[in-house]
């Protein structure tokens, strides 16, 4: 079974390639911030399905997203995350 790893995942783009990958067999893990998860109704569905998995990660953390990448060894991984813009205060 090919594993996917999808940065994202909660949105809209995201949750349509969940639902595609999972129709073609894919294990299926996708990263949301632990901001965004009470923005979870795009993927809630899929929340039952045995071969999706979601977890806590943020893509401007590097060592979250390589822990994750060398822990599941996906064969394909997506980046469709954005990232908040970071403020200077001066």
């Amino acid at each position: 079974m090919k594993v996917s790893l999808i940065t994202g995942i909660n949105g809209q783009d995201g949750s349509y390639l969940a639902e595609l990958l999972l129709e073609k067999g894919y294990e299926v893990h996708g990263t949301i911030r632990r901001t965004s998860s009470f923005n979870t109704k795009r993927i809630d569905h899929l929340r039952e399905h045995p071969g999706f998995k979601w977890h806590y990660a943020d893509i401007t953390d590097p060592v979250s997203i390589s822990n994750l990448v060398s822990d599941l060894q996906p064969d394909e991984f997506f980046n469709l995350a954005a990232s908040e813009p970071r403020q200077n205060f001066f």
